[in-house]
């Protein structure tokens, strides 16, 4: 499912070292010397799928990626077990690992879930927000903003992470939180397809905005509605794309 970048985001895609976040996050915890192998890797992993360098149905071979590491086996294996616990990645006996591909049946269920969820995340969230949580909000989003005029898809990518969690925190719910979460990590993959289309990422911005607003003024009608048109570019940029390449067949897989 091929989709066509700019040349800064080709270049972007050929740098391999992990994100700053994610080193930054690991120097906070422990030196980055001490961060387990195996996390390195899946992280990389990760963020090689978030940004369109692997695509659905492609082999990841466990001597390639010894290669690229330097680095065993067991590393290698513990690393892709994770990511398959976080549905991005699909094992399949005798032959290997394989970047997840969702089918389109399958993402509209995932997505239809998600919105039940995240709705209800900002139906219960207590009114009004305090001013130190909708600043921080704005920071990241300044943060996002930022990403999408330097064409750094991959801090868009984790802005947008941070700032739905941040924003979803605000209900006060840790299982729904958490529920959320997960839904999030099984579509990672999908991501790159809506992110590779500046229409999707103008409208995410005006998005962000348009929801710190609502939650400013206490408008939850509001807030409601633009939760739920939000979810809606990424699952039918990647259908669009799936379909372009797989057909009806691979559609019903």
């Amino acid at each position: 499912m091929a989709v066509r970048r700019t040349t800064s985001r080709q270049r972007a895609a050929s740098q391999l070292a992990p994100h700053p976040r994610v080193r930054e996050q690991a120097m906070r915890e422990k030196p980055m010397r001490e961060k387990p192998m195996a996390d390195i890797i899946a992280t990389s992993l990760e963020e090689d799928i978030v940004l369109g360098r692997r695509h659905p149905r492609e082999r990841l071979i466990e001597q390639d990626l010894c290669d690229r590491f330097n680095t065993h086996r067991g590393d290698v294996r513990l690393a892709l077990f994770e990511l398959e616990k976080k549905g991005i990645v699909q094992r399949i006996p005798n032959r290997g690992a394989i970047v997840r591909d969702l089918t389109p049946k399958e993402v509209m269920e995932i997505y239809a879930v998600r919105e039940e969820l995240e709705v209800m995340a900002v139906r219960i969230l207590p009114f009004p927000v305090v001013p130190a949580r909708l600043a921080e909000l704005e920071k990241i989003q300044e943060r996002h903003a930022a990403a999408i005029d330097n064409d750094d898809m991959l801090t868009v990518f984790y802005a947008n992470l941070d700032f739905h969690q941040t924003l979803f925190e605000l209900c006060g719910n840790a299982c729904l939180i958490e529920a959320i979460k997960t839904l999030e990590q099984k579509v990672y993959g999908i991501r790159f397809y809506a992110n590779a289309l500046p229409e999707a990422l103008a409208r995410a911005r005006r998005d962000h905005n348009d929801m710190i607003e609502a939650l400013r003024g206490s408008r939850r009608d509001e807030l409601i509605k633009l939760t739920r048109q939000h979810l809606k570019p990424s699952p039918q940029a990647y259908i669009r794309a799936y379909e372009r390449r797989f057909g009806g067949a691979g559609a019903t897989k």
